[in-house]
């Protein structure tokens, strides 16, 4: 279920920055939306979609990926050893409140 959240929440997020990076070019060069979206042809709106779906495919492919090695036991960050400059500074610190 939190899984199914994450994709929700990353596809929402990444939805809005596309529409921002989109909004900001169009705004640069003076283009209106409503007649860039009358002028393309449905030949281009269907590259488009394709385009869009392919690299949706890739993202969550990724994010599987990156997911998949990052998965960690609450053992292994319990087992997590510290630097020993981090350890030293630690103990100063111990010995400072005491």
């Amino acid at each position: 279920m939190k899984d199914n959240d994450n994709k929700k929440e990353l596809y929402n997020l990444s939805n809005q920055m596309v529409e921002i990076f989109i909004s900001n070019i169009f705004s640069k060069n003076n283009i209106d939306l409503e007649e860039a979206k009358s002028n393309i042809t449905d030949e281009q709106r269907e590259s488009l979609k394709q385009s869009v779906a392919k690299l949706k495919e890739q993202v969550e492919e990724f994010l599987y990926e990156k997911n998949a090695t990052k998965t960690v036991t609450e053992d292994e960050v319990k087992k997590k050893v510290e630097s020993p400059l981090r350890e030293l500074f630690l103990n100063r610190n111990k010995q400072a409140e005491e």
